[in-house]
């Protein structure tokens, strides 16, 4: 077979088995909520790609591969969906670095989570100063979900109706 014709084969075949199986997986897989769909995700790529250009390795074998990478990650997500043990052993579980106003900096130094980082992940939040927050964690997906000691937070309607009914 002409080589150029192969490629483009190949690159088509690997495009088609990367878009259905990204529909099968769903949107988790798009936004790595997860350090193992983070890893899938690389190596659904890279070997997609290799599929597509490299000739020396038969097609067979890059179908074979992608055939087993994708069978463990839907496998794995799969048992996640049924198991929040299994999930949280596969997935991670959201990290408390930020508990009744209180640094957590243990757990920040065991995932390795710098004091920059939480600064930066405060200011995209609006937070400028520390002692501002009342809780903060850190998401599997690495942002920063952050709930403002009272006296910070916004007023809402509710604390405006409760005002008026006194």
């Amino acid at each position: 077979m002409n080589e150029s014709l192969e490629i483009i084969i190949r690159t088509i075949l690997a495009y088609l088995w990367l878009w259905l199986y990204t529909k099968l997986i769903g949107m988790r897989l798009i936004a790595h909520s997860s350090y193992h769909l983070f890893v899938l995700t690389m190596m659904i790529g890279t070997i997609g790609g290799n599929m597509a250009f490299n000739i020396k390795v038969s097609l067979l074998n890059f179908i074979l591969s992608l055939f087993v990478i994708s069978v463990i990650g839907y496998a794995l997500m799969r048992i996640s969906l049924y198991s929040k043990k299994a999930d949280a052993a596969i997935s991670g579980e959201p990290i408390v670095i930020i508990k009744d106003g209180v640094l957590l900096q243990e757990e920040m130094k065991n995932y390795k989570y710098s004091m920059e980082a939480l600064r930066q992940g405060l200011r995209g939040k609006g937070i400028f100063e520390l002692e501002q927050v009342e809780f903060a964690v850190l998401e599997l997906n690495g942002t920063l979900s952050v709930l403002k000691k009272r006296k910070y937070r916004s007023v809402t309607w509710q604390d405006l109706e409760s005002i008026t009914r006194q």
